[in-house]
């Protein structure tokens, strides 16, 4: 009988990790330094408490043009940035990452590969942060589990 497969065998476990109360333009250098576009926020014991995307960082400097061009038909299907732009480059280097975090999306280091894929399909993410008690251990991208699911075939 086959091992299950759980997502701590495919992960990253060299995870890119930032503090709440770092600026959003640190999250930024961070994200452009590692080629990432999903940073996991931490506590000072590491605990998982957030999660800021390219699309969190982008947003704030780009203005909503689907709102601007919302007689036209495939805008509406595209989507809209959630917020719009501050339209001040200096009030946006104000913002931390506490002001454009998320909620934290996260599986357990032992769940299966298939919990993990539901999770990043019913939130409609590309990185899935992985902890172990509360504690980020790692993050797993959409093709980190699809390596794991063909691994055998």
């Amino acid at each position: 009988m086959e091992k299950k497969k759980i997502v701590s065998d495919w992960m990253k476990k060299k995870v890119i990790s930032i503090h709440q109360e770092a600026t959003v333009k640190e999250a930024a250098a961070l994200m452009l330094e590692n080629r990432i576009g999903t940073l996991p926020v931490v506590d000072e014991k590491g605990e998982l408490i957030g999660l800021a995307t390219m699309q969190d960082v982008l947003q704030i400097f780009l203005p909503d043009f689907v709102e601007l061009l919302s007689n036209v038909d495939f805008i509406k299907d595209f989507g809209a940035l959630k917020t719009p732009s501050t339209g001040s480059l200096a009030e946006a280097g104000s913002l931390t990452v506490a002001d454009i975090m998320e909620e934290p999306v996260a599986v357990e280091a032992n769940s299966g590969l298939m919990r993990a894929l539901s999770v990043m399909h019913k939130h409609n993410i590309q990185d899935l942060a992985v902890t172990r008690e509360g504690i980020l251990v790692g993050i797993a991208s959409r093709v980190d589990i699809g390596r794991g699911f063909l691994s055998n075939w």
